[in-house]
């Protein structure tokens, strides 16, 4: 497999390397270079790498993948479909690249500014912002195919939230894939101020596409007491590679809620991390992820508190049909001297048919001495006496079960900000659980 990885690591840089134009900036040019370098000398990984050994990509890097099409024709009323009544603004990326005639920018005087790469460097200030924050990964979860999207990436959605008071703005970004064969790398920046308030949603989905992969990167910077809702929807093709990497920094006083949800895609695989970086700040994490026929879903999570007083929370459960598999991995770092942390994880999951399977790795790595830390996971069927309890109620075996299956996974979206979002995904709930 490592062979295979390396001739399609090679054939990607090749396949893009005569059409990329690097920018004219030099510290975004030297990003590009230096991410392609690394590539050549250290391919994409491999189950033979701990982080990556239940993430089969072999089907992957055997594939012939082409760049997608940047001037796909789009139906606008199709695109309209997918968006939400809740944003003010709505991104469009096709294949990775912004589309300004099927966005919908809001022309209202607000605290948010949404562009893509080319204006956010045209405009003197923000231009500071996002030299200053763009590809500031590090840490735990960052792989070869974060390299590979600052290598060839074509474009970057760029948030820009100022303190707006008590209310949320929510944003829509909705990256469509259209290719067959094809790769495309989405990115996203979103730079909140102090005491910013804005709610995010990151959707995936393919139109007319199959066999493509999305190789998305996400970098959130929220600033002291700012505060950030973000919906990571994966929704893409069932025949699909979705990879993604979301990285969070967090400062003093900041709250962080996420959602992500994971329905599409026959390998998907999302690395989430989230770093407290000042004294204070919250996290609060869920996550849902449907697996049937002969799906991956899987979902690694980093949390790390390097100050004192850093609260987090995190939920994730899954429900694993037909031959899918599942995985879980989620990790709490308590830095030396972050004192006072107050932290828990939960992961539950359940088993549709004996034939799927969950792998599931809770993780704490705790290096301060006055914590509240806690982890837990299961792994099972339904509840034995809750599905008595049904029965006796005059409800068939298939109907109570299917019933406390759909309970099991909607309890996650219940307070879901986005209620038409949630209306969607339950839809997706309802035919995984036959309700």
């Amino acid at each position: 497999m490592r062979q295979h990885s390396v001739e399609f690591t090679a054939s990607l840089l090749k396949a893009d390397g005569a059409n990329v134009e690097y920018s004219t900036e030099d510290w975004l040019k030297s990003y590009q270079l230096d991410a392609r370098a690394h590539l050549e000398k250290c391919p994409l990984p491999t189950t033979s790498e701990e982080e990556w050994r239940f993430t089969d990509l072999t089907g992957l890097y055997k594939c012939t993948l082409t760049p997608s099409a940047l001037d796909t024709p789009i139906d606008a009323s199709v695109v309209k479909s997918f968006l939400i009544p809740e944003a003010s603004s709505a991104v469009v990326l096709v294949n990775g690249v912004y589309s300004p005639a099927l966005s919908t920018l809001s022309t209202a005087q607000t605290k948010i500014r949404v562009c893509n790469l080319a204006s956010a460097l045209n405009d003197a200030q923000l231009k500071v912002s996002v030299k200053s924050r763009l590809n500031s990964l590090e840490g735990d979860g960052v792989s070869g195919f974060c390299e590979m999207n600052t290598a060839l990436f074509k474009d970057v959605v760029v948030i820009h939230a100022d303190s707006n008071g008590s209310s949320f703005e929510t944003i829509h970004v909705l990256n469509i894939s259209t290719g067959k064969h094809t790769f495309n790398h989405p990115r996203l920046l979103l730079i909140a101020e102090e005491q910013a308030r804005v709610c995010i949603l990151e959707d995936y989905i393919g139109i007319g596409g199959f066999g493509y992969m999305t190789n998305a990167v996400s970098e959130l910077s929220l600033a002291a007491e700012s505060q950030v809702i973000h919906v990571k929807f994966q929704r893409d093709d069932d025949s699909a590679y979705h990879i993604a990497h979301t990285h969070v920094g967090i400062d003093q006083g900041a709250s962080y809620q996420n959602w992500s949800v994971s329905v599409g895609a026959a390998v998907s695989r999302h690395n989430l991390v989230t770093r407290q970086r000042e004294d204070g700040g919250h996290i609060a994490i869920k996550g849902l992820a449907l697996g049937h026929d002969k799906r991956i879903v899987d979902m690694h999570s980093c949390i790390e508190h390097t100050k004192p007083h850093g609260q987090s929370i995190q939920v994730h459960k899954t429900i694993a049909g037909d031959r899918s598999k599942v995985v879980f991995n989620g990790k709490v770092k308590v830095h030396k001297g972050a004192q006072q942390t107050n932290s828990s994880q939960q992961n539950r999951n359940l088993l549709l048919s004996a034939r799927a399977s969950v792998d599931t790795k809770p993780e704490l790595e705790i290096f301060a001495d006055d914590v509240k830390c806690a982890h837990g996971a299961t792994v099972g069927q339904v509840s034995e006496d809750e599905l008595f309890y049904l029965k006796s109620r005059g409800l068939d075996d298939d109907l109570a079960r299917n019933l406390l299956n759909y309970a099991f996974a909607k309890e996650v979206i219940e307070d879901l900000p986005i209620k038409s979002l949630g209306a969607v995904i339950e839809s997706y709930i309802r035919d995984q659980t036959k309700i």
